[in-house]
C-alpha cells in the first residue's frame, strides 16, 4: 500500500492508502518516491478549490509541484535509480508517495543538500529565469511588491545585480527578513496605499509584482513605475482576462512582461541549484518550516495564512 493526500473540501486534505501500482514508464520518465516538497502560492487556489485560469488539473489530489524525490525506477538516459532529484511535477497526481515524472523537468540534487534544503531550488530557479528578461537594473531604483519567498528571492538577485534603492512593499511585517535579502526601504502596507503615498518624482524604474492571484497589485505596479519603466508580472494568474490601465501604459511608454517558466526546465533548475550553492549562507533562513508529511494539513494551513514568521514551508517524508 502507498499513501497519498486528497482534497476533502476547501483547504482540507486527507491521507488515503492505495494499492501500489506499477504502470510502465515511457521513454524519459522516472518513478519517484517522495522525499520532500515545497508549498507555493500557486498551490493555494486549487487547495481552496477556486477555479482559476492556471488550473493544473489536480483531479482531487492535494496540490504540490515543487518536488524532491528518489528515483526508484527509470526509463531516462540521464536520471538513474537511487539518485535524488529536484524539479517541478505533481500535476494530476498531487501529494503522493510515488509520482511518475519526466526527466525534462528534474535534475540531480547536490550531495551537500539534505532533502528539505533542496526544495527552494525550484522556486529560486524560476525567479532567475524571469529576471533574465529584466532590463539592466544597475544603479536604478526598483520595487518589489510582495515579500514572500518569491519576492525575497527577487530582492536578493536585484541586490546582486547592482540595483539602486530597492523598495519592498507588503502588508505583512517582514522588514527584518526583507532587509536581510537586500531591501533598502520596506513599506508595510498594501500596494494601493504605497501607490497613493508615492512621491511621483521618486518612482521606481523597474517594478516586480510577486503576489499574483488578483489584479490590483499588477495595476498598482503599472501606475507606480516611472515613465518608460518596466514591470514584471511574476505572480500566478487566476483570471482569464485582466483589466489594465492601457492608455496610461501607452502614453507613458511602459513595458509589461511576464515571468512564467515554459521551457528548458533542466537549464533553469541547474541555474537555480548553482545560485543557491553560491549564496547558501544568505538563504539559510529561507526555509522556515519543515513539516512531516503526516502533518500535511498543518503545513497547508500554515502556508495559506500570510504571517511574518513563515517564509518557505517544506513537507518532508516521515
Amino acid at each position: 500500500m502507498t499513501w497519498a493526500y486528497v482534497l476533502d473540501g476547501p483547504a482540507v486534505v486527507r491521507r488515503v492508502e492505495r494499492a501500489e501500482q506499477h504502470p510502465g514508464l515511457r521513454p524519459g520518465q522516472v518513478r519517484l518516491r517522495f522525499l520532500a516538497g515545497g508549498l507555493c502560492g500557486s498551490d493555494m487556489p486549487p487547495l481552496l478549490q477556486v477555479a482559476t485560469a492556471s488550473d493544473r488539473g489536480w483531479h482531487g489530489g492535494a496540490p504540490i509541484h515543487e518536488i524532491v524525490g528518489l528515483v526508484v525506477e527509470s526509463a531516462s538516459p540521464v536520471l538513474r535509480v537511487g539518485q535524488r532529484v529536484v524539479g517541478t511535477g505533481g500535476a494530476g497526481q498531487g501529494l503522493s508517495e510515488y509520482l511518475v515524472e519526466s526527466d525534462t523537468t528534474f535534475i540531480g540534487v547536490p550531495d551537500e543538500l539534505d532533502d528539505a534544503d533542496a526544495v527552494p531550488i525550484q522556486s529560486v530557479a524560476t525567479v532567475l529565469r524571469a529576471a533574465n528578461g529584466l532590463p539592466d537594473v544597475a544603479g536604478r531604483p526598483v520595487a518589489v511588491i510582495g515579500a514572500g519567498p518569491i519576492g525575497l528571492a527577487f530582492v536578493h538577485l536585484l541586490r546582486r545585480r547592482g540595483a539602486g534603492t530597492i523598495t519592498v512593499v507588503d502588508p505583512v511585517p517582514r522588514e527584518e527578513v526583507a532587509r536581510h535579502y537586500g531591501a533598502d526601504v520596506v513599506v508595510q502596507a498594501p500596494s494601493r496605499r504605497w501607490l497613493a503615498e508615492l512621491d511621483r518624482s521618486r518612482r521606481p524604474e523597474v517594478v516586480v509584482e510577486a503576489v499574483g492571484h488578483q489584479q490590483a497589485t499588477l495595476r498598482d505596479a503599472l501606475r507606480a513605475v516611472a515613465d518608460r519603466g518596466f514591470v514584471l508580472g511574476f505572480g500566478a494568474v487566476d483570471d482569464e482576462e485582466y483589466v489594465l490601465p492601457y492608455r496610461e501604459m501607452y502614453e507613458r511608454g511602459l513595458t509589461l512582461s511576464t515571468g512564467r517558466t515554459v521551457e528548458d526546465w533542466v537549464g533553469v533548475l541547474e541555474a537555480g541549484r548553482d545560485y543557491l550553492r553560491e549564496h547558501r549562507a544568505d538563504f539559510a533562513g529561507y526555509l522556515t518550516h519543515r513539516v512531516g508529511v503526516r502533518e500535511a494539513q498543518t503545513a497547508y494551513a500554515l502556508y495559506a495564512r500570510p504571517q511574518a514568521s513563515r517564509i518557505k514551508v517544506a513537507l518532508v517524508a516521515d
